[in-house]
């Protein structure tokens, strides 16, 4: 039988996991801007006063909090019972919510936006790519990729990102139903003795539950590969400084969505433990909330000199927003139970 007291033990320690980030992600995304306006050269990105304490102290509070959220997962989430080590999990990966709905919508929008602004680019040079408006079509897709070679692959993966979260909104299954029994954890002596029974439970189930697909599977890397050609860009960027504190916030921002994407796959893969999802979703959305809002609001009212295109930090704020619905949706409708 389902075991009521454990979901809501699970339940109310998420809640408040959940509230906590919520406040970390406001108050550092505060400072950050804060630091970014007065603290960060517009066009260097170098701290003007280094030695100032405020500047010295938020670096290393966002640091450290994020290396207690991760270490912290190590045991929050795990249980000793009956000499026997369990682990949380959840009957299902919330799908089809109010929230989902919308964050995975604005997500594809956002993306297929990218992808529009990059071919417009391609067409109609400006600037930089001025030099090679005059070659033929071809030629001019020949010089664009020998001359930004990052930027096609980051279009072709933008595209299908935006395929996998239109697909990703388009889902309406798995929300948790009460009606499905999910068992307690069990002594010894009853798992024993009814492995059988659920074994046969389970493959008869297998057949009728709605699984996501082989294709969504893969489709969900595609934010992965996404956001490791932008960590490529990065480095191979030679106009930009590499270790000034805005860069090193944004290549934080994308490996650590890439680590987030990482552990959605895996749920939809039905590895759901919840200590890798929860501890890269907080992760996630502190990190990338604390770089790109104050990057694109400075940058918009031409205060700050950006190292990418503004629509890439208004994607960056659609997967965190989209993150924080995948947290508010599963601690809000999933069940939760305890795996050996």
């Amino acid at each position: 039988m389902f075991d009521q007291s454990l979901h809501d033990k699970i339940k109310r320690k998420n809640k408040t996991a959940a509230l906590c980030v919520t406040f970390f992600v406001l108050a550092f995304t505060v400072l950050r801007m804060f630091m970014t306006r007065l603290f960060i050269d517009p066009d260097l990105h170098y701290y003007i006063e280094p030695e100032n304490i405020f500047v010295l102290s938020v670096d290393y509070i966002i640091a450290a909090c994020i290396v207690i959220i991760y270490f912290i997962s190590f045991f929050i989430y795990k249980h000793k019972i009956e000499n026997h080590n369990y682990i949380e999990t959840a009957d299902c990966f919330v799908q089809g919510t109010q929230t989902q709905v919308f964050s995975a919508s604005l997500t594809a929008l956002l993306f297929a936006f990218a992808s529009a602004f990059q071919a417009y680019s391609f067409i109609n040079p400006e600037n930089a790519l001025g030099d090679i408006q005059a070659l033929s079509l071809i030629g001019r897709f020949i010089a664009y990729i020998k001359n930004y070679p990052f930027d096609f692959p980051i279009f072709a993966a933008a595209v299908l990102c935006a395929v996998y979260f239109f697909k990703t909104a388009s889902l309406n299954f798995d929300i948790g139903d009460p009606s499905e029994q999910i068992p307690a954890v069990k002594t010894e002596t009853e798992t024993k003795t009814e492995t059988e029974e659920a074994e046969k439970t389970k493959k008869s189930e297998a057949g009728s539950k709605c699984k996501f697909s082989s294709a969504h599977v893969i489709f969900s890397f595609m934010p992965i590969i996404w956001a490791f050609l932008n960590v490529f860009k990065c480095f191979f960027d030679m106009s930009k400084s590499v270790n000034s504190p805005v860069r090193t916030y944004e290549l934080m921002t994308f490996l650590f969505l890439s680590t987030y994407f990482v552990s959605e796959s895996r749920m939809l893969v039905e590895r759901r433990e919840l200590s890798r999802f929860f501890t890269f979703s907080y992760i996630a959305v502190i990190v990338t909330a604390a770089s790109s809002l104050p990057n694109l609001i400075w940058s918009s009212f031409w205060m700050l000199q950006t190292n990418n295109d503004q629509i890439v930090y208004a994607v960056e704020i659609s997967l965190a927003v989209y993150i924080f619905s995948r947290i508010y949706s599963q601690i809000r409708y999933g069940r939760f139970l305890l795996q050996r």
